[in-house]
């Protein structure tokens, strides 16, 4: 890899100012063009499309035509809707690995298309089904059956993955098949709030609408991952891709194909990032790891003595950035697994043991979750504890503590913050979240929320203006 880097900065400098006679720069730069025109002929006839068709009931025309004299309604019909999308044989006997988004429809994406069609690099088609799939992830796996000794890609260890490293993205891109675009990876460990559990590789190779499911090679012809999405706001390349890295990918293929669903482990908390402010107010040096707002009773968490406010910085000795890689860790250890959480409470690092139970469904919601209007305020509210009101300075033992504010909504344009403590609602004292939902009901227009804000210099007193929904 160092070989490559070093080849290339040598055929930039020679280029751009070549030496009278001197061949061995432009020699080395076409080595370096040769070595990326082998690699993909060697991984591009394991990248396939994958081609979708769903048949759609069509709908009469309005009523406003039926008596008009030149227009005559059709009858109700169907039409077959096609998709495009691209896939990896990772196996000689047909195991295909794409997303799950290619192959469903639907704003859960819970509808499998009714035909998936395989075309392979030398263009023979052949249809496919449906292995096993998994939303939570946006991985599903197919299989052909018509062929043996498929040519098939191997994976690579993408947590030996680098940032800065050449990698190659093969798709369909736009229906243009087999496109190969090349590119270094941007970084490591991304969340893009995609899909429930996310740990991506994001890279600057070109990526657009049609790559989903396509191949992420390294430079020694491995998988490393699974091109998913794009961050674009013109719906088209601008340099942030998003791949599901090959570990994740292996842990949920071979699930797949041995259960036909994913077992995942469960620990039993809500979390959140920890950042700057929150850092300072507990006393860490940095503003990672993932703190627990909240123990959801009966699970593995709650046994183990896991505390709200307490951060987790790492899991079995493997620091943790964020809320995202730690859900992710946990939710790809098997029920049953022992996993030991390294955690910071009151400045003071303590190392607990938990053993995951099963996660059949989603944790159900505490009893303090928002309803419908609340969340579009854009806050999370949740009782106080006395455990709560010690960590975070606060005398008061009554009021609704505000455990998430999203950007850009009504409560963070007017003022509030995570944390803040919300103790009268126009003028009426709030003990707990009942009274608080009650209070709301009975406002309109605006609500005056009286908070107390936890700070340096002592618990601060504002008032904030709240509008509410029409």
């Amino acid at each position: 890899m160092r070989t490559s880097i070093a080849l290339v900065a040598l055929a930039t400098a020679l280029t751009v100012n070549p030496a009278p006679g001197d061949a061995a720069g432009l020699q080395d730069l076409q080595a370096f063009s040769d070595a990326f025109a082998e690699l993909t002929a060697r991984v591009s006839p394991a990248v396939v499309a994958v081609k979708t068709e769903q048949e759609i009931s069509g709908e009469p025309l309005n009523d406003i035509f039926r008596n008009h004299p030149f227009v005559r309604p059709r009858e109700p019909d169907s039409e077959i809707r096609e998709g495009l999308g691209s896939g990896v044989i990772v196996s000689a006997d047909g195991y295909i690995i794409t997303n799950n988004h290619v192959i469903t429809s639907g704003r859960e994406r819970d509808h499998v298309a009714d035909r998936i069609l395989v075309e392979l690099a030398d263009r023979r088609s052949f249809e496919a089904r449906v292995i096993g799939r998994d939303p939570r992830t946006d991985l599903a796996v197919l299989k052909i059956d018509e062929m043996e000794d498929l040519p098939f890609l191997s994976f690579t260890d993408s947590d030996e993955l680098g940032v800065g490293e050449w990698v190659v993205a093969i798709g369909n891109p736009f229906g243009q098949l087999h496109t190969v675009t090349t590119g270094i990876v941007s970084a490591v460990g991304r969340s893009a709030h995609l899909s429930d559990y996310e740990d991506y590789i994001q890279t600057d190779a070109a990526i657009n609408p049609g790559n989903s499911g396509g191949a992420l090679v390294d430079t020694r012809a491995g998988l490393v991952g699974i091109n998913t999405a794009i961050m674009s706001r013109s719906g088209g390349h601008q340099g942030i891709g998003f791949a599901i890295p090959a570990n994740l990918v292996q842990n949920i293929m071979s699930q797949l194909i041995e259960n036909g669903e994913v077992h995942r482990g469960m620990l039993g908390v809500q979390i959140d990032n920890v950042d700057a402010d929150m850092a300072q107010a507990l006393g860490l040096e940095r503003n990672e790891g993932a703190l627990v707002e909240e123990v959801v009773d009966d699970t593995p968490a709650q046994e183990a003595g896991i505390e709200a406010l307490d951060v987790i910085v790492a899991v079995d000795g493997e620091l943790v950035e964020g809320k995202a890689a730690l859900r992710a860790y946990i939710a790809h250890k098997p029920p049953g697994t022992q996993v030991v959480l390294t955690l910071l409470r009151d400045g003071r690092e303590k190392s607990v043991p938990v053993t995951l139970t099963a996660l059949e469904t989603p944790v159900a919601a505490a009893p303090s979750e928002p309803d419908d209007d609340n969340e579009r305020l854009g806050l999370r509210v949740r009782n106080l504890t006395d455990e709560v009101a010690d960590r975070l300075g606060l005398d008061e033992q009554d009021g609704v503590i505000i455990s998430r504010v999203q950007r850009g909504s009504r409560a963070q344009r007017a003022g509030l913050q995570q944390y803040d403590l919300i103790v009268e609602v126009n003028r009426e004292a709030i003990s707990d979240i009942e009274d608080y939902e009650d209070a709301l009901e009975q406002a309109t227009g605006t609500a005056l929320l009286m908070i107390r804000r936890p700070s340096r210099r002592g618990t601060l007193t504002d008032v904030v203006a709240l509008r509410l929904p029409d």
